[in-house]
């Protein structure tokens, strides 16, 4: 069974909703991690002067490229799955 062909078209609105979302993605990991890090190492030095700590923007880029694959995935599950709707080719 032979895929239908799509146009990039398609796919517009799944890239608009990823390049809002990613950018939230990423910092709102950062965020989370950084704060959870940052409190537990205070906890455990007892004081709130601790360093800042690492890796947390690596971490939110893996969410990002983790995020980035489940909305490539989704989107074209979703596109194939569509039919075309009446009109699509009337040049909207």
């Amino acid at each position: 069974m032979k895929d239908k062909p799509h146009h990039w078209k398609d796919f517009e609105p799944w890239f608009r909703a990823w390049l809002i979302l990613a950018p939230l993605v990423a910092w709102g990991s950062h965020f989370i991690v950084r704060n959870a890090r940052l409190r537990l190492a205070q906890l455990r030095a007892d004081s709130l002067d601790v360093p800042e700590p690492q890796g947390t923007w690596g971490y939110a880029a893996a969410c990002t490229v983790a995020f980035t694959l489940l909305m490539v995935v989704l989107a074209r599950v979703w596109v194939q799955s569509t039919p075309p709707e009446e009109g699509d080719n009337a040049g909207s």
